[in-house]
């Protein structure tokens, strides 16, 4: 059986432990003010009722099981696994979603298929699930090592501002070396 006829199973994972004090909380949130429910996935993917019917409909078109988790369940349900055999479940950042591959009787391998950074771009589960779907198919397309290698490093889209700033100073800084290199030309002519 090769990597990608595996069965599958993704993990969401909240940014959010399951306490009692938490779920009154969030109760709340959801109930008088969603956007001050500081996860993203849940705030995404959460109303006042429970899970939006958007998310619900997306989910059985994709057509992989799935399962919901706050951080604290994930830890615990897994905390036997390595990710990518370097990082261990309780230094993932979170939220995220994994995929587990491997059924319950042979060695099952978790992998990182959307990470954090990518919730706080999507405000819309259209959104979300366009970056979902993005994801799975690389992963598929690559297979896990290659995928953990690519989905490690941040796209243009993703520089952060300080490599961006980093980037301008050095453009600016090359084209005051031309400007210079052509006063120099221009006065020795």
């Amino acid at each position: 059986m090769t990597e990608a006829e595996k069965p599958e199973k993704l993990i969401f994972i909240y940014d959010i432990d399951n306490l009692p004090e938490n779920k009154i909380a969030l109760f709340l949130k959801r109930s008088i003010n969603p956007s001050k429910i500081e996860c993203p996935l849940y705030r995404l993917i959460h109303t006042t009722s429970g899970i939006k019917p958007e998310m619900t409909e997306f989910m059985e078109k994709f057509g992989i099981p799935y399962e919901m988790l706050y951080r604290n369940e994930f830890i615990k349900k897994y905390e036997s696994f390595e990710i990518f055999g370097k990082f261990k479940i309780k230094d993932v950042s979170y939220p995220s979603v994994f995929i587990i591959i491997g059924s319950e009787k042979e060695e099952r391998e978790l992998y990182e298929l959307v990470a954090a950074r990518y919730f706080m771009k999507c405000e819309m589960v259209s959104c979300f699930g366009k970056v979902l779907e993005r994801k799975y198919s690389q992963f598929k397309e690559l297979g896990p090592e290659e995928f953990k290698k690519v989905s490690n490093q941040p796209s243009s889209k993703e520089i952060n501002e300080d490599e961006e700033r980093k980037q301008k100073i050095e453009t600016a800084h090359k084209k005051i070396v031309e400007m210079e290199d052509e006063i120099k030309r221009k006065q020795a002519e």
